[in-house]
This record gives C-alpha cells, sequence and structure tokens, in this order.
C-alpha cells in the first residue's frame, strides 16, 4: 500500500464515515432495547472532530476531541446553556509520539471543562494569605493591580515561578518586555537535566524503546509517567524481545510489568552502575572504540577510575547480590542494542547528579549511543520566534538556586510583583510548609499573582487568581519532544471558555496594554490567539511548503505525516510498508568535568531503626491537573504508608494500623498498607493525598456528605462519589535537602514508624523544622493541619 497526502486524506474521511456508521448502528440497537443503555457519549450522531494536543504529561500528545453540537444534549452545568460539548477524547493515529494512545488523565481530562470548583472569573484577597477568603472582580479591576504592581517595581523585581512551561514562549517574550529574567524554574527533573546537559549540551536523553533489546530502567515509573516511552517498550518488548529490568527499591507499575525487578536500596543506584562498568571493562565486552570516540574518557582513565568498585563492594552497599549484578551486566552488554532510563527515584535524592552521570557510562561502555536501540539526542523542530521580540535582558537571572526560594527571596533578591504559572510548591516541594510561610510574608513578596484553571495551594497565597482556559479552549503551538522522529502540533480552541476565563496570552497582552507603555505595547499586537499560533507555526521549516498550519490543523493535528499506522505491527510505516526509522549516528561528545564516583545520599535513613520515605507521583495522576478529576481520585484514592510486611511485623504494625511517620521536620498520622512491593527498608507514600485546595474531589468535600459543594452541580458527583478519605499530605515531612551540583530537591527523607500515640488523629501533619527561624525571615513556631 502506497500513501500520500491526498490517499491519507481521503483514507481518514473514510475511516471518520465508518465509525459514524457503525455508532449509528449502535444507537438502534440502544432504541431497540427500549433505549436502556442510552448515554449521550456514545449516541452515534455525527460529532465533530477538533485536533489538539495534551500537555498533561512530560511530552505533550496529540489528540481528536470529539465535540456533540445538538441542542437536545444535557445543559453545561457551568453556563447554563445546551449545545456544543467535549464528550470524548482519543488518540491521533499518525502520531509518532503516541501512535493513537492517550493515558486515563488524558481521555478523562475533558469532565474539568465542566467542573464546578473551576475558576469562572477574577478572584481578590480579602483574608490574610492563607485564609481562603476572596471575591469576585472585573477584569479591569485585577489588570489595574498588576499594572500598578509592575510600575511599583524594579524590572529585576518582577519575578515568574513556573513548573512546565507550555506557552510556547510566550512567558519568555512577557518577561523580557518588562525587562526581567527574574525566573524560578521548578523542575523536578533537574539533577537529571543538569546532569546530562553537562555531559552532552542537551539536558534530554531519548531512548530508543522500540529498536532496543535491552532496557535498564533506575527509578523511573515511565509505563505511567511517560504513556509514550510505555508504547515504544512494549513495542520493543514485542517485536525485539526486548527484556526490561527496573532498579527501584519500590515495586511500582513500571517495576511489576518489568521482566525483573531488582529492589535496589534508596540512593544507591550510582555504585551499581559503577560496578556493572568495571566488569564490562575487565571482561573485555566494553566498546574501546566507542568510548574515544563518544567522550573525553579512554577504556584505560575508565578502568583507572573504577579501580574501588568491585562487585562485592557494589553488593554490600546497595544489597544487591553481586551475581545478580553481574548476570544483568552480561545480558546488557551482549545484547544487540539497549538504553538506561532514570527517573524521579534517581533524581531526587541529594546525590541524584552524580548518579545520573555514573548511569550514562553504561550505554557508553557498551556503545549504545547515538545508536540503534540506544540512548540517542533529541530530535526535534524549532517554532517559529513571536514577533516582534523585545531584547532579553543583559542581567543575568537572579535566581541562582530555584529550591531554596523560601530561604533566598527578600534577602539574595527581592520580589515586587510574583507570577506563579503550573506550579504548587506549597503542596508539592520538600519542607512545603516553608514554602507557605514565605509566599505568605508580603514583606518578602509584596504582591503576588497566581493563573490556572483551578486553584491550588500555591494560588491560596497569592493577592490575585487570573482564571485560564482549560487547554482545551486555547490556541497554542507545540514543539513535540520524546520521539526520534521531530514533530509539532498545537493545541486549538475546541470550546469557548466559559464566564470571563481567558487564555494566557491574552491576559499577557491586556496586562501589557494596561500599563500604558506604547513601547511595550508593540510587542504584544496580535488580533487573537490564533494569529499567533499561526505566525509561530508557518515559521516551521518545511511546514508552510507542506500546506501550512490550517491544513494540519482541519485534518491530522501533528505534522509531518510520516506514513500510516499499520494494523498488525502498529508501527508508523511508509509507502512500501516498511517502518520508518530514524537516523541514527549523530556526532556527541560525552564530557563530564569530574568523574562521578559514589556519593552516600544524604537524606535517607542511615540511623538505627530509620527506613527510607520514598515521596512519588500517583499511578494516574497528572499534578493538580488531575486532582479534582474523579475518574481518576476514585483510581488512587488514599495514599496510606506502603510498609514492607517483615518490616511491619518487627514493628509490630498490622494492616489498617494508625501509624505515626516522624522525620526531623516533624511528623505525620496515616494508616498502615502492608505489602511486598516495598524494600524492607523503605516506606512509601504518594504525593498526590491530603489536598485542601484546588476543588472539592481532591479535598474530600464533594459528594452526598457535602450538599453544597460546587463540584455537587455534577450529578454522579453529588450523588455517588462515596469516599471520604482524601488522604495525608507528606511534603511537610521531607527535609529541604539538595543536590548542591545538579539543583535537585530530594524527595526522600529518613524517618521512623511507630504505632499512634495517645489522641493522634488520622491526616494530622506537624512540623518544626531544626532551624526553620533560619530559613525564613522571621520565626515561625509548630504549623499543624487535621
Amino acid at each position: 500500500m502506497k500513501i500520500n497526502r491526498r490517499r491519507f486524506l481521503q483514507g481518514s474521511t473514510v475511516a471518520a464515515a465508518s465509525v459514524l456508521g457503525a455508532s449509528k448502528n449502535a444507537s438502534a440497537m440502544e432504541t431497540e432495547l427500549g433505549n436502556a443503555s442510552y448515554n449521550y457519549i456514545k449516541r452515534g450522531e455525527q460529532r465533530e472532530r477538533v485536533f489538539s494536543c495534551s500537555p498533561l504529561h512530560a511530552h505533550d500528545n496529540p489528540v481528536h476531541a470529539w465535540v456533540d453540537d445538538d441542542p437536545t444534549i444535557p445543559e453545561n452545568p457551568l453556563t447554563g446553556k445546551r449545545g456544543r460539548q467535549v464528550v470524548e477524547l482519543s488518540g491521533v493515529t499518525e502520531s509518532v509520539r503516541s501512535r493513537g494512545r492517550v493515558s486515563a488523565a488524558e481521555v478523562t481530562s475533558w469532565l474539568q471543562l465542566y467542573d464546578g470548583d473551576r475558576l469562572l472569573s477574577p478572584m481578590k484577597r480579602v483574608g490574610k494569605r492563607g485564609s481562603g477568603r476572596w471575591r469576585k472582580i472585573s477584569w479591569k479591576e485585577a489588570l489595574d493591580d498588576i499594572a500598578n504592581a509592575i510600575k511599583a517595581s524594579s524590572p529585576e523585581e518582577i519575578a515568574l515561578m513556573r513548573g512546565k512551561d507550555t506557552s510556547a514562549g510566550a512567558w519568555d517574550h512577557f518577561m523580557h518586555t518588562l525587562g526581567s529574567n527574574t525566573i524560578i524554574d521548578l523542575d523536578g527533573a533537574a539533577n537529571r537535566r543538569m546532569a546530562w546537559q553537562e555531559a552532552w549540551h542537551n539536558g534530554v536523553s531519548v531512548p530508543d524503546l522500540a529498536h532496543s533489546h535491552y532496557i535498564l530502567n533506575f527509578g523511573s515509573n515511565f509505563f505511567v509517567s511517560h504513556p509514550d516511552y510505555a508504547a515504544e517498550a512494549f513495542d520493543g518488548r514485542h517485536l525485539r524481545r526486548a527484556r526490561i529490568v527496573t532498579f527501584d527499591p519500590r515495586c511500582s507499575k513500571t517495576a511489576g510489568l518489568s521482566d525483573e525487578w531488582v529492589p535496589v536500596r534508596p540512593g544507591t543506584d550510582g555504585v551499581v552502575a559503577l560496578a556493572m562498568v568495571r566488569y564490562l571493562l575487565e571482561m573485555g565486552w566494553a566498546d574501546k572504540a566507542a568510548i574515544k570516540r563518544l567522550s573525553n574518557f579512554t577504556a584505560e582513565s575508565l578502568t583507572g577510575e573504577l579501580s574501588k568498585y568491585t562487585l562485592d563492594y557494589a553488593a554490600e552497599i546497595s544489597g544487591i547480590p553481586a551475581k545478580t549484578i553481574r548476570r544483568i551486566a552480561r545480558e546488557f552488554g551482549d545484547s544487540e542494542g539497549g538504553c538506561i532510563l532514570t527517573g524521579a527515584g534517581i533524581s531526587g535524592h541529594t546525590n541524584g547528579y552524580r548518579t545520573e552521570q555514573a548511569l550514562m557510562l553504561l550505554p557508553l561502555t557498551a556503545g549504545y549511543i547515538e545508536a540503534r536501540g540506544g540512548n540517542c539526542l533529541p530530535r526535534q523542530f524549532e517554532l517559529g520566534a513571536i514577533k516582534p521580540a523585545p531584547q532579553a535582558p543583559n542581567r543575568s537571572n537572579p535566581v541562582k538556586h530555584p529550591q531554596k526560594f523560601p530561604v533566598d527571596v527578600g534577602d539574595a533578591y527581592a520580589v515586587g510583583l510574583l507570577f506563579s504559572y503550573n506550579t504548587n510548591p506549597a503542596f508539592e516541594a520538600p519542607a512545603a510548609a516553608v514554602w507557605r510561610a514565605a509566599l505568605a510574608d508580603q514583606s518578602r513578596v509584596k504582591f503576588s499573582v497566581a493563573i490556572g484553571t483551578f486553584g491550588n495551594e500555591t494560588s491560596e497565597m497569592a493577592d490575585l487568581i487570573l482564571p485560564e482556559a482549560h487547554w482545551l479552549e486555547r490556541n497554542e503551538p507545540v514543539q513535540g519532544t520524546g520521539s526520534l522522529l521531530p514533530w509539532v502540533s498545537l493545541r486549538q480552541q475546541v470550546v469557548t471558555p466559559p464566564g470571563q476565563v481567558k487564555e494566557l496570552r491574552e491576559m499577557l497582552r491586556d496586562i501589557i496594554h494596561t500599563t500604558g507603555d506604547a513601547e511595550k505595547m508593540r510587542y504584544w499586537q496580535f488580533r487573537d490567539t490564533r494569529q499567533w499560533l499561526g505566525q509561530q507555526l508557518n515559521d516551521v521549516a518545511g511546514l508552510k511548503k507542506d500546506g501550512g498550519w490550517e491544513l494540519m490543523a482541519r485534518h491530522s493535528g501533528v505534522w509531518p505525516i510520516y506514513g500510516y499506522l499499520h494494523p498488525e505491527i502498529r508501527r508508523i510505516v511508509d509507502e512500501q510498508g516498511e517502518e520508518v526509522m530514524p537516523e541514527y549516528g549523530r556526532p556527541v561528545k560525552i564530557g563530564m568535568k569530574t568523574f562521578p564516583h559514589w556519593e552516600p545520599a544524604g537524606d535517607v535513613a542511615t540511623a538505627k531503626y530509620e527506613l527510607a520515605l520514598l515521596v512519588h507521583d500517583s499511578d494516574y495522576h497528572a499534578g493538580d491537573a488531575s486532582a479534582n478529576n474523579k475518574v481518576i481520585v476514585e483510581n488512587s484514592l488514599a495514599n496510606h504508608l506502603h510498609i514492607n510486611v517483615s518490616t511491619a511485623n518487627q514493628l509490630n504494625i498490622r494492616d489498617g494500623d494508625l501509624v505515626r511517620v516522624t522525620s526531623k521536620a516533624g511528623y505525620l498520622v496515616t494508616r498502615a498498607h502492608l505489602t511486598q512491593t516495598v524494600h524492607p527498608e523503605t516506606v512509601a507514600m504518594h504525593r498526590d493525598g491530603g489536598h485542601w485546595a484546588i476543588g472539592g474531589v481532591a479535598s474530600g468535600r464533594a459528594g452526598p456528605k457535602h450538599e453544597n459543594a460546587p463540584a455537587n452541580i455534577d450529578a454522579d458527583i453529588a450523588h455517588n462519589l462515596w469516599w471520604t478519605d482524601s488522604g495525608v499530605h507528606p511534603m511537610d515531612i521531607i527535609l529541604p535537602l539538595f543536590d548542591e551540583t545538579g539543583g535537585g530537591a530530594a524527595t526522600a527523607a529518613a524517618v521512623k514508624v511507630t504505632k499512634a500515640e495517645q489522641g493522634d488523629t488520622y491526616g494530622t501533619v506537624k512540623t518544626d523544622l531544626p532551624g526553620m527561624t533560619a530559613l525564613l525571615s522571621q520565626p515561625a513556631g509548630p504549623a499543624e493541619r487535621g
């Protein structure tokens, strides 16, 4: 079968028609049954398909949004109007990123469009920061307040605190317009990004999973956190019998679906990797030519550095038998191509940076860098710039260590106006109580503006909250990531935002225009957000020649179309039916300033009777974006403490017991869940439990027992939400410890687990960090939530 653009578009039309025909048959059967199984999501009436791109995971994912425009469908509970609504999301089969696959968080994310807890108008604080008291205001009042704060601040005092930046350059354009580059990037993978950046001048490594024969996974739950990588790894297993081996103290979903789970002691992965490299060199299985060609090392220099990393030494430290380390090293070196993945289980320790670089030596030594099935540099198309562009400030960013914001703000640098976007450090950062105290202090953060579709614990500390459009209500270009076949896509406005909700680019434009500064305003001249969307996409090399962004938006949602999805092998194939392959062999020179010798992690247990508390992401959540999603929350539920059965028996703890978990930062009270899926020297909790903001589903304040909850405009929530336990917030008792080289924060802590004491109640969190007065500008006593 040969394929070209015309045939591809014709095929898409035929496929859509067949789907509609099948749906109409289903609808007829429902009518025959007396309409007993009627569901408007599956009615089978003709629906409009609009392409968009989900930003919920690390790598954006092109999707179809299916829209029903029938005035007889149930009314939108937020607007009270009938008519055009999103009723379903599905994957784009032509996407090399996912080949039609979507995650649970993505496929249910349209529910948030009609969530009673979403923000519909600007909100202004009327009580103290953190009091939860707000009033609705007009956009004019909100913009005037922000314009006044801009005028009262010097350019370098205007700061942006952000997580994942989905704005495609709009935020940098805005900050440079104001003459500032004071940016607090809160990157959960900072140690990994910095380690790879130094090693090969790019903060990302793309594992060629689909063509790999051996996949070594260290501390990553990528089957959940990276759905695209999960699809590629399963293809590697199916097509090449790839073996997947996961090193992790916790049997995550990825570990459980791997061929082998190796329960390593937390923070010791680096010593295992170095012992494996030493063994490959000793046995003559290293690719000496590749080491010399691809790095600033030689086989001889590596051998000298690795002299102490024997298999027995690594076994003693990691708890993994020497024969297991030897066998896995041999299998990896003998394979026809292998790669590594690393995740938060590596980056989230104080030795994360060195561990990341130690792990890089494995594919380097085996010759699997920029090779089929190995670790490769990312391939990307560059989006066009927003024009005209303001000049970037000559001053360097004063924020040298983003994770130390609570210590540095007001001391190392001043903040007159703070914008926060796509981040929630008041809830998810280590020592989150310290962040809340800093953000609440108006002498240190003079004016604070939070932007989001929902509020969160960090926006509770703001002075203004601005309602941002949901990603299905925005127009934004998307630079594809995570694939060795580069691509671009777009988010386009599938439905109109409700209430006074605006897109981010509209907000930023209106803020600049409200300042009245004509020089600044000239950088923000656009009719609507589609104008900038088209400008940035049409400047992508080759896209305009191939029909332009509007053709892409109507017919595929992604560009380029490399071929079609083969129905049997589920890979993208060309006109001859051959799989479309990436190009390998890009020039690489891995260089490390110092050799990554292993050092113990300072955040895990060292004393007798101590355990390592590992805080990890929930299996189904996509952070705050899914925290109020009834489907995702029901599948995650409470984050009780996972503790190994043997460890619990030693502590006389039974399943379901109320326990106290104590670190040097404080303690929390939760319930024990006995399991064999954690290392005996560790305990684990996911970080998505214990919300007190965002919404009623997230906080447990919705459902039949909460009659007036805003979320109860969804009748399913009002009548059927059956759970009441929203979990316990663990991040307050994680000490603020960092990798000084990589800058990343530790997400683990040494703790003692005991039975709850008299008077302890489930959900209590108390913190009193040693040296709290040194971390904050004003003394703070114990903080408590029940």
